[in-house]
């Protein structure tokens, strides 16, 4: 198994690597980067309906960078609680937020504040009120227990070291029969501890991601059931990582697990 964090990984050096990185891409988004960005990648590489993209501020699409499409995996419901783990500039919380519309929520977390700041002036310029963004952490996230119909997430969760902490923090905020639409990076085998170690494959968003049967594993072993890879995506191809990409089988996935909806404390 390879979910825990290698011990000689300089977890402080990684978060601001990240956060470094994912602020330029909020403020220059049509730099140079490892990985594709705006709305044209999203409809083009990962399914999203570009007349919904149109519908956004560019300034959310166009530093979109995920890696899968969290709206394709299943039906966001109006009236129905939605949070976003990693938000980024907000472009698929807009999306959740029309979906849920009035009556529901949407609730973005990210750790960057530039990132933030352009999601909510996003969310402002569209006057959807029922969206909330707030700064955290993904592997403690500052929302309460059973507090979400759906968790979405894109690319965000294969950067973070604490996975089983991650998921176990997105088990408690769902609700008893919650959904977590997924959407991130995996392998197709386990990579060595060497390289699992270097911050500049974690960034690369390859030495962080886990074999897609483990990250499976993980999040059965999280307390979901139903855990399946339901997408996926070659969200690599024709970038500057396309090649490493290739060399340790990286690529994009859906995946869908839902929080039982009896527990055996609450079925008792």
């Amino acid at each position: 198994m390879t979910n825990s964090c290698p011990i000689d990984l300089d977890v402080e050096r990684l978060r601001a690597e990240i956060a470094n990185l994912y602020t330029r891409v909020a403020s220059e988004p049509d730099g140079e980067f490892h990985f594709h960005r705006g709305p044209e990648y999203a409809a083009a590489f990962l399914g999203y309906d570009m007349a919904d993209l149109e519908a956004l501020p560019s300034e959310c699409s166009r530093s979109f960078a995920g890696v899968g499409n969290p709206h394709l995996i299943g039906r966001i419901h109006a009236g129905e609680t939605v949070v976003d783990v990693g938000c980024g500039a907000g472009m698929d919380l807009l999306l959740a937020a029309r979906r849920v519309g009035r009556a529901g929520k949407a609730v973005g977390v990210d750790m960057t504040a530039r990132m933030l700041l352009q999601a909510r002036s996003a969310a402002a310029a569209v006057g959807l009120d029922q969206i909330e963004i707030v700064e955290g952490d993904a592997a403690s996230l500052p929302l309460p227990d059973a507090s979400a119909d759906v968790v979405i997430s894109n690319g965000v969760l294969n950067l973070v070291p604490e996975k089983e902490k991650v998921f176990a923090d997105i088990v408690r905020i769902l609700r008893p029969g919650g959904r977590l639409h997924l959407a991130d990076i995996v392998l197709d085998r386990a990579l060595s501890e060497d390289i699992r170690s270097n911050v500049d494959l974690w960034t690369s968003c390859i030495a962080g991601a886990l074999p897609e049967a483990e990250l499976v594993t993980v999040l059965i072993g999280a307390g979901l059931e139903e855990a399946q890879v339901v997408q996926h995506f070659d969200c690599f191809s024709a970038t500057s990582k396309e090649k490493v990409a290739l060399e340790f089988g990286v690529h994009g996935v859906n995946v869908f697990a839902r929080k039982p909806a009896m527990t055996k404390a609450n079925s008792k």
